[in-house]
């Protein structure tokens, strides 16, 4: 294959799945429930900051009348970007789940609709189907983060008595970056399990139960966080027991830990957190949600050169 005809074929693969994946209900059902999340953040950001605002020119009136030095405004105190520290729970609840179908999807429609044989018929064409699927999932994926992003920035504009740095934009660009990688690596997992397993119940319910124990489980085994505040940032910044139990499990589960490494990046790029006591490195856990991806990227690769495009169709 001439790399115009591969370029071509990962092309109209991947605009062809973007298609699908739009008109999908389910993957757009949860990307609306994650935008309205998004919204419902960005005002309860706005309003909690001007509330404060309101407050403090109240209180200056009355330090002023009472002739005492008036103190700073605790909104110029506050990291900006901590206003959307909600977005963080979001990401690795909606988005991560949203992202998971939209990869199963990609491939369990085309074993669905019996177009596999036809489209798996050239061997050489199989790398470039599997670019394809991968690129259009990254830029759907892009696609979701970028309109989050400009809300975002269109609600840091808007309130009152921020001090808008260019640390802050880095910030915010960095937790985007974050965010969209672990979204990737379930996205990819959805795709890796639709390519690989017989029935389509399987290749659905296996991915759902390992977002769910990443999400949930494993943080408690390493980290002792609790279920219900496995999902919240400030637990980025809990430090683990330093029982030999979890010594041990913290050294063998804790690279599996996508979840702890999102969380703490995320917290850290939006500055929730001050960094002390943290149970992981920042270098650590970038190098985590990179390994984790290249690993999916990679069997993702593999499963669709070695599906048996003869009996590509679900068994159930």
């Amino acid at each position: 294959m001439t790399a115009t005809s591969f370029l071509q074929t990962t092309w109209l693969i991947a605009s062809s799945t973007m298609k699908h994946g739009a008109r999908d209900r389910t993957v757009a059902l949860l990307a609306a429930m994650f935008f309205v999340m998004i919204l419902i953040a960005a005002y309860l950001g706005w309003s909690a900051t001007a509330t404060v605002n309101a407050i403090y020119a109240k209180a200056i009136l009355v330090f002023q009348a009472q002739g005492k030095p008036v103190p700073p405004n605790p909104v110029g105190e506050t990291p900006p970007l901590s206003v959307f520290r909600n977005m963080v729970t979001y990401v690795a609840l909606l988005g991560a789940l949203a992202s998971l179908i939209l990869g199963h999807q990609i491939m369990a429609t085309d074993r669905k609709s019996g177009i596999v044989p036809l489209l798996f018929s050239r061997p050489n064409q199989r790398i470039a189907i599997a670019t394809g699927k991968i690129s259009a999932l990254f830029l759907i994926i892009a696609g979701i983060l970028a309109i989050s992003l400009f809300v975002n920035i269109l609600t840091l504009f808007v309130m009152p008595g921020l001090v808008l740095i260019a640390s802050v934009w880095i910030g915010l660009l960095q937790f985007y970056t974050v965010s969209a990688l672990y979204m990737f690596a379930f996205a990819m997992l959805g795709a890796v399990c639709a390519t690989r397993f017989k029935t389509e119940s399987l290749a659905l319910l296996l991915p759902i139960t390992i977002w769910l124990a990443v999400t949930f489980i494993v943080p408690q085994v390493t980290s002792n966080i609790s279920p219900m505040a496995a999902l919240n940032p400030m637990s980025a910044n809990i430090v683990p027991p330093t029982s030999h139990f979890f010594v041990i499990t913290s050294s063998v589960f804790g690279p599996l830990s996508i979840a702890e490494a999102y969380r703490f990046l995320a917290s850290t790029y939006l500055g929730v957190m001050p960094g002390a006591g943290a149970s992981t490195t920042a270098g650590g856990a970038l190098l985590s949600l990179l390994v984790t991806n290249v690993m999916l990227l990679g069997f993702f690769i593999l499963s669709v050169k070695n599906l048996d495009a003869s009996r590509s169709e679900y068994r159930d």
